[in-house]
């Protein structure tokens, strides 16, 4: 177990976490008040073998270089694990320019270093390539998600393979937000190492306060970026090869009862648009970006079908699907008729227009947060209020949780794959993993049955 973390601050300087061997629990952390890594290491360590100074970490006491222990650095090499050893060697050869060849040792000494080769760990500099040029972690994480500019997203695309411009400007956006503040402009991708890495994200969670699914995208974004230069020989090692990814403890999607759902399908909404996309919601299952992406060629009316070919979204307009697949959906005849009696009122009409066409722009549909909105207001309007509907971690995509319930409990699981268009039985049965007053009812019959006779005992 590491003894010790080291973590920047908001201003540069590095902070140490202390890590108890016997819980694994780390305490609240120190600043060394300096912004060298080679500097904080040493002082930790010394902290570590002679005891903190006792001083709070900003008073004067504590910044003043006389009032701490002396570093007593025969003791501290001699408790030094091998671990701590290496980094600490490497952290200085970066620092220095360190290396092996360059610290020639004394006649009288090659005979004590020899004899000691076989038992004395040698801790050289990291190994580069004779091709290898300096790459600087920031500018090439920053083109590298560019979703205009990249190489790498150009030849993905190429392929068949698909990226949103969603998702390239989230990556980007990572890379800015977290990884150009930490290690600055001129950090080389050279001399990143797994150790740094680590200390890292640890500081994305425990100081900055990211979820762990946050954290987990901010390493999507390094590895990515940084295994695509291994892949092409550009560097001869990953440092982001054994980058453990962090825990999540995501609320469980909630979903509204039958008598809400019943209650939002009789209420008067304020938005009709709205409510049109509540229902395509809750009865087919549909994505907010394929009912924005709803078209009037989608639309069949002699067959009561939806054919569910596209997506739309405000950065990449009209795509593929979320599974890049088509799927047909059988639609009641009083809905598709209604949707069409909307559609008939874009004033840019035809087989190609949207049929929840924009107000203000005919020619492009409304976004997908739009029917969120008009879904939340809605929920208000019966009752449950937005302390609730966080608490219950209800949105739009519930409705189509909700959908795939209702149906897994009438309906072999195909079906509910067919309709809702995944691609695993078992996405559809998480998605159909909730409660609901039927099935509580038969389980109630079914117990009732089962234990009858004893109870009447």
């Amino acid at each position: 177990m590491r003894q010790f973390y080291l973590g920047k601050n908001s201003s540069g300087y590095y902070r140490v976490y202390f890590i108890d061997p016997v819980t694994g629990n780390r305490d609240s952390g120190k600043s060394t008040h300096t912004k060298d890594k080679v500097e904080a290491t040493m002082i930790a360590t010394s902290w570590l073998q002679n005891g903190q100074p006792d001083g709070r970490s900003n008073s004067r006491a504590f910044s003043n270089p006389k009032s701490l222990i002396p570093v007593n650095y025969k003791h501290l090499v001699e408790n030094l694990s091998r671990e701590d050893a290496h980094m600490i060697f490497s952290l200085l050869s970066d620092k220095f320019g360190f290396s092996t060849a360059q610290s020639q040792p004394s006649q009288s000494s090659q005979t004590t270093q020899t004899t000691q080769s076989n038992n004395q760990p040698n801790y050289p500099s990291k190994p580069k390539s004779k091709n290898e040029e300096g790459i600087k972690l920031a500018d090439y994480l920053l083109n590298f998600w560019d979703f205009e500019k990249s190489e790498f997203i150009k030849r993905y695309l190429a392929k068949g393979k698909r990226m949103s411009r969603k998702h390239a400007d989230n990556m980007k956006s990572l890379a800015k937000n977290y990884w150009l503040p930490y290690f600055g402009q001129d950090k080389l991708i050279q001399d990143l190492d797994e150790e740094e890495l680590e200390d890292f994200f640890f500081y994305l969670f425990s100081e900055r306060k990211l979820k762990g699914a946050t954290v987990n995208k901010a390493i999507n974004c390094g590895s990515r970026a940084i295994r695509f230069l291994f892949d092409k020989h550009k560097i001869s090692v990953n440092p982001m090869a054994g980058i453990e990814r962090y825990g999540t403890d995501e609320l469980k999607r909630g979903i509204p009862t039958e008598s809400e759902v019943k209650a939002l399908l009789n209420l008067e909404w304020g938005n009709a648009v709205g409510k049109l996309a509540f229902e395509l919601a809750a009865y087919c299952g549909m994505r907010a970006g394929e009912i924005s992406g709803l078209r009037v060629c989608d639309i069949d009316l002699k067959a009561e079908i939806l054919h569910i070919r596209h997506s739309w979204s405000e950065m990449d307009g009209l795509k593929s699907t979320k599974n890049t697949e088509e799927r047909d959906v059988p639609i009641d005849h009083s809905i598709a008729l209604r949707l069409m009696n909307h559609a008939r009122r874009n004033p840019n009409y035809s087989d190609l227009s949207y049929v929840f066409f924009s107000n203000v722009k005919p020619e492009q549909p409304y976004w997908p947060s739009y029917y969120q909105d008009s879904f939340y207001e809605a929920m208000a309007e019966i009752g449950i209020s937005e302390e609730q509907r966080r608490e219950r971690n209800i949105v739009f995509h519930s409705l189509r949780h909700f959908c795939a319930t209702i149906l897994a409990q009438r309906a072999d699981i195909k079906t509910v794959q067919a309709i809702l268009g995944h691609k695993t039985e078992k996405m559809s049965m998480h998605y159909s993993d909730h409660n609901t007053i039927e099935k509580l009812n038969n389980m109630k019959i079914i117990m009732q049955d089962a234990w009858k006779n004893y109870i009447s005992a």
